[in-house]
């Protein structure tokens, strides 16, 4: 069932006892969970792209019907994800980015077009990142150069890129079959299965209606970096992760009743919730700027500070985990020891002092006012 249906699904039967009822939201999330999880050490291993999740998380409607419209239900989804697997995260937040640009910038035939991808099963990647020195841009009817960073590539079935133009960065949604990859690279200390190889496009004919939107729609604001708030709920399901691995190691080894480990699951689920509460918040802004266009800079402020603060908590509970289990979770096949590795390469975005600078300004400058404060009438 999609997840859009299953969300907002109401129990409307007779009454039941209060001990034996079962949120049909949270019951949904933690199947979608444990589809994310699915072979998570194996694909860590080999680095293969991780199909028996992706294809587990297809069944439940994940892949097909995201609930684009429901930022709180898009976020918690995405979190719920990360929380099996920060991998598969990764992929599947990339999946419900690209399909979110091509409905909020593609024409008609187009959306109708990305319908019947989806209907086949097809999932999509975004890559943004040019090859140093080869970008990738057009040239008459071909493409030339190619991407870094190219996640998913090997199980994916179109992509979303952007190339260079005279006119701006323009986005193409572009088959992925018969691509050259070179997988030599990509050896990363985690997030090993997301498969961030490098893709050649040289060569490779386009059509016209593979154009989706305009000039710089790619980075139009303030979708750009209020964007960044779907990444920042994957990696915090990732924490949640983390979490769940240092409470089932303390309670095997009987640790829990230790007053300093209680301090560290204390300060760990302290920030953790803070974490959700910012994604909360983040979710209100989301919706409330595309209500009105004026909120934008405030969505933007809003989601820049949900990366720091997001980020802030991760590396918190990281360090409780770490303090609280031990070296035994850093020696696999301890689940925490690839927790570890995953969220600390996946928290390494792009320009987070950039983002923390702007929060800064936006409250330096009165674009979003943080606390009680209020707008003078």
């Amino acid at each position: 069932m999609p997840f859009s249906k299953t969300w907002s699904k109401a129990s409307t039967g007779s009454a039941m006892p209060l001990d034996s009822y079962v949120d049909p939201a949270s019951h949904f999330r933690a199947q979608v969970s444990g589809a994310a999880a699915l072979d998570a050490a194996e694909t860590d291993a080999s680095g293969e792209f991780p199909r028996g999740a992706m294809a587990a998380l297809g069944e439940l409607g994940v892949l097909g019907a995201p609930p684009l419209d429901d930022p709180h239900g898009l976020l918690r989804l995405l979190w719920a994800v990360g929380r099996g697997n920060l991998s598969v995260g990764r992929i599947v937040e990339g999946h419900v980015n690209a399909v979110w640009l091509v409905r909020q910038f593609g024409s008609d035939p187009q959306i109708q077009a990305l319908g019947e991808i989806l209907r086949a099963g097809g999932t999509l990647g975004i890559w943004n990142t040019d090859l140093p020195g080869r970008p990738l841009r057009l040239e008459e009817d071909r493409l030339v150069g190619g991407k870094t960073f190219a996640t998913g590539v090997d199980g994916l079935s179109h992509a979303l890129v952007t190339a260079a133009t005279e006119a701006g960065r323009q986005m193409l949604l572009v088959p992925v079959e018969g691509l050259h990859v070179d997988r030599s690279w990509w050896k990363p200390l985690g997030m090993r299965a997301s498969g961030s190889h490098l893709a050649d496009f040289t060569g490779l004919s386009f059509e016209r209606d593979w154009l989706v939107g305009g000039p710089d729609d790619y980075i139009r604001q303030p979708w750009f970096s209020g964007g960044a708030i779907r990444f920042v709920a994957v990696q915090l399901g990732g924490v949640e992760a983390v979490l769940d691995a240092m409470l089932a190691h303390l309670g095997r080894t009987a640790r829990t009743e230790d007053p300093y480990q209680r301090h560290r699951i204390g300060r760990a689920a302290i920030a953790l919730h803070t974490g959700r509460l910012w994604v909360e918040q983040a979710a209100d802004a989301w919706t409330a700027a595309s209500r009105d266009p004026a909120l934008g800079p405030e969505l933007i402020a809003i989601a820049n500070a949900t990366r720091s603060a997001g980020e802030a908590a991760a590396l918190a509970v990281l360090e409780e985990a770490e303090r609280g289990v031990g070296a035994a979770g850093m020696i696999a096949p301890h689940p925490l020891e690839r927790l570890i590795r995953d969220l600390r390469t996946y928290l390494r975005q792009p320009n987070p002092d950039g983002a923390l600078a702007a929060v800064g300004q936006a409250v330096a400058d009165g674009t979003w006012l943080p606390g009680f404060r209020e707008r003078e009438a």
